[in-house]
């Protein structure tokens, strides 16, 4: 049988679309293998220097009884009646860890602990079953979180980067000097890796699962229904992998039509919504982890980034009780005063700026809005003791800020080595001191 001239054309373009479908495919199986193994190696790594340092200032200076006794008086940090063992698992768990640990076995016990959201200890709760540990459970979930979420994070970065500066990506955020946050049992890597999946699913048009991922950020802490920022701006302007943005028009106008996918951006909100009425039905306090947060840490908001005032605003007082002797101690036998924590944090907020100015025009719109929002929340609600409090620790699952960093690293090999070389040894120190439960972030 002859085949029409047209015939022949289809089959060749059905062919081709064929082949170009299995080179695909196995690109992006290339890619997946890649970004796992970048993934683990940055994680273990970077989880080595968190354990040897931390278990070496143990040996050495044994720990912090005082503030042990203050915040962990049941002992959760130290569950398994053995020195060795509970040695071994400190780099984990201290401070907020024992708050997570006693909701995952007893529930929401008081309004100071309804200000940690529910999904993290949800799922310790559930792997405790098979191990029989809470800690270890988080321990577990939180290895896992951040392998998983710094392979998305390098297959994401990809999207925007070449593939070096995607890999730096990764690196910066291993061994950013609050990444030991990332192993303990607190929820940054369980947060970190929800909402790159969330970003990457959008930059793919899968809204439902963006939708999604979205919602169990949102439930897992109290910014995390933030993640609704980029989302939205990826549903209206884009960039998307595989459409592209309507050309013309004012810059403000959307590049992509709504229509009913939006929807699933609404569950977003739901995450926290769910919990809230949670809190209202058991508890009859939907509000419960906002309260929690002004009576028994002193935040309250002063307005956008009003923290970085009312922390400049301190500076001088800071300074010259650092020159003068004349400190504010964070506790019994921590060796790092709240002046010295101010100026920390004034660092951190320097970085910040640094990182901001450097993903201008380097990362998509969407992102850099994602990553101001963010700054902002944690900048707006200071603390009585720190205005800044916990800043480092906020900046960490903020990526594109690192994604940022990396390419305008890129093609700079000795200040990259630098930046990498001075970020572990800040790391180092950081381990260290959490290890001796002095206060951290």
């Amino acid at each position: 049988m002859i085949q029409s001239r047209e015939e022949t054309v289809a089959i060749r373009r059905l062919r081709f679309e064929s082949l170009r479908i299995r080179v695909r495919g196995g690109a992006e199986s290339t890619q997946r293998d890649g970004s796992m193994q970048l993934a683990l190696r940055a994680a273990l790594g970077s989880r080595l220097i968190v354990w040897v340092v931390g278990l070496a200032v143990i040996a050495i200076f044994s720990a912090n009884f005082s503030e042990i006794a203050s915040n962990d008086p049941g002992f959760l940090t130290q569950p398994f009646h053995s020195v060795p063992l509970d040695k071994l698992v400190a780099p984990a768990a201290r401070w907020d860890s024992a708050f997570y640990i006693a909701i995952a076995q007893h529930g929401y016990y008081s309004l100071q602990s309804s200000n940690f959201f529910p999904l993290y200890p949800i799922l310790m709760s559930l792997v405790a079953l098979v191990v029989g540990s809470p800690l270890i459970a988080g321990m577990i979930i939180s290895l896992v979180a951040t392998i998983v979420g710094l392979g998305a994070l390098y297959r994401l970065a990809l999207l925007d980067l070449d593939e070096p500066a995607a890999k730096l990506t990764v690196l910066l955020v291993a061994l950013f000097p609050a990444s030991l946050f990332l192993s303990a049992v607190y929820t940054e890597s369980l947060f970190l890796m929800l909402s790159v999946i969330a970003v990457y699913m959008a930059r793919h048009e899968r809204w439902a699962l963006a939708g999604a991922c979205g919602g169990l950020a949102a439930a897992t802490r109290s910014n995390g229904v933030l993640v609704l920022v980029p989302l939205v701006l990826l549903y209206l302007y884009g960039p998307r992998v595989a459409t592209p943005a309507r050309a013309g028009g004012a810059w403000w106008r959307p590049g992509f039509r709504v229509t009913w996918s939006a929807a699933w951006l609404l569950l977003v909100p739901a995450g926290v919504l769910a919990y809230m009425g949670y809190l209202a039905a058991a508890h009859g306090a939907p509000f419960a982890p906002f309260q929690a947060a002004e009576k028994y840490w002193g935040h309250s908001f002063t307005g956008p980034f009003g923290a970085v005032v009312v922390a400049l605003g301190k500076l001088p007082g800071d300074l010259h009780g650092l020159l003068g002797g004349s400190v504010r101690p964070v506790g019994p036998g921590d060796p790092i005063s709240w002046n010295l924590h101010d100026l920390i944090d004034l660092g951190f907020v320097a970085l910040a700026v640094a990182a901001v100015a450097a993903s201008w025009r380097r990362v998509p719109f969407a992102y850099l809005g994602y990553a101001i929002a963010m700054l902002a929340y944690a900048m707006s609600f200071p603390a009585k003791l720190e205005p800044l409090q916990s800043i480092s620790r906020y900046e960490l699952v903020i990526f594109p800020l690192f994604m940022g960093v990396a390419a305008w690293l890129s093609g700079r090999r000795k200040l990259t080595l630098g930046v990498l070389g001075a970020s572990g040894v800040l790391l180092a120190v950081f381990s260290g001191l959490w290890a001796y439960w002095a206060w951290v972030a």
